[in-house]
């Protein structure tokens, strides 16, 4: 729907008016404090926050909205297990903190490696804004780089991991890539194939923001972000999980309308159909669930997306497709109590050990 048929529909503009304030919530979209010491290195590797066995790379990247961005590649140090590397992506308002993940991949002679993307985590620059994007495209810049880096490390054959907002960004570069993706195997875990606030925010906001989005990008998008993923997580709260809530606020972020606008377009290629040349397991938990008041149900089922929805547009990908369903699973299925997550850990696993043999790299 453009604007101009929307302007016919009074209730519709009225909604989406609701849904938009002009760009003054500072606070909760750029903190110029963070990382204003950083010093860039694309050239050598240097210790990361998580640890002495763990280092970091920075990545240059190409001029775009706001300047030169930068992307964070991070390692584990002093491994060399193989010829085969794992490649993980993060989701929205989110930067790799997942170690464990990471040892148990390593425990299977997977050299392990993850991605802070542009305005992310690691990578995001005081002037910036957190997260914002004006089209997912725009990522695959920085998943060439690492994995350009990754392949001059030795490691022929790479396994791609995704999540949420993430999933979607690496189902669109695969298909992108054609025959010529650079991964022998895909996970997405809980992708982001389509928003969950349902009704007329829906069918008629979103299409009217993304439009929007293109006019006036920086536009903030008055969101009611419930807390209650981070809360079911963070160990200072109802979790067991130790990350740095600046980087991943317990309160989400605003986004701004080229964000919606990004996600958007891209749930709507995908949607559309794309096909991927490469085995894809993608995984969900079994149920979700909303609210703004943590509840017990919020450590049981995903609070951020519809696993009906993910499992429903996993059916918009050609090609190996798999897809998996895990009870109690949150929405970041490898942070979900032990239990539910020693299961995510086995059916990775089980794929890669598959995908590893059959593939022809």
């Amino acid at each position: 729907m453009t604007i101009s048929k929307f302007l016919k529909f009074p209730a519709l503009l009225s909604l989406s008016l609701a849904l938009l304030v002009s760009c003054n919530d500072r606070e909760r979209l750029c903190t110029p404090e963070f990382n204003s010491d950083l010093v860039i290195d694309s050239k050598s590797w240097s210790a990361d926050y998580l640890g002495d066995e763990w280092v970091k790379r920075h990545i240059i990247l190409t001029e775009d909205f706001d300047g030169v961005p930068v992307a964070t590649i991070v390692k584990k140090a002093d491994t060399n297990p193989g010829d085969t590397a794992v490649l993980y992506i993060h989701g929205f308002s989110d930067y790799f903190f997942q170690s464990s993940l990471a040892d148990s991949l390593e425990k299977e002679r997977l050299k392990f490696y993850a991605l802070d993307l542009r305005r992310y985590g690691r990578s995001k620059l005081p002037f910036q804004i957190w997260n914002e994007v004006r089209k997912l495209d725009d990522y695959f810049e920085e998943i060439d780089s690492a994995v350009n880096i990754i392949q001059r490390e030795g490691h022929e054959k790479i396994i791609l991991i995704a999540h949420s907002t993430g999933g979607l960004t690496a189902s669109l570069y695969a298909a992108e890539r054609g025959a010529d993706v650079p991964f022998i195997s895909m996970i997405l875990n809980s992708p982001f194939f389509d928003f969950n606030v349902g009704g007329m925010a829906e069918s008629a906001g979103i299409p009217v923001i993304s439009a929007i989005g293109a006019i006036l990008p920086k536009t903030v998008v008055n969101r009611n972000v419930s807390p209650v993923n981070c809360m079911s997580l963070h160990k200072d709260y109802y979790g067991e999980w130790a990350f740095d809530t600046i980087m991943k606020p317990v309160q989400s972020p605003m986004v701004t309308a080229s964000w919606v606008r990004a996600i958007h377009k891209g749930q709507q290629k995908l949607q559309k159909g794309i096909e991927i040349f490469c085995p894809v397991l993608v995984m969900s938990s079994s149920a979700g669930s909303k609210g703004n008041k943590f509840e017990e149900i919020h450590k049981r089922s995903d609070t951020v997306l519809d696993p009906e929805e993910i499992r429903t547009f996993t059916r918009s990908i050609n090609g190996n497709i798999k897809s998996e369903v895990f009870e109690g699973g949150l929405h970041d299925l490898v942070l979900s109590e032990k239990p539910v997550r020693d299961k995510v850990y086995e059916s990775m696993i089980r794929f890669i050990r598959q995908n590893k043999r059959n593939s022809p790299y």
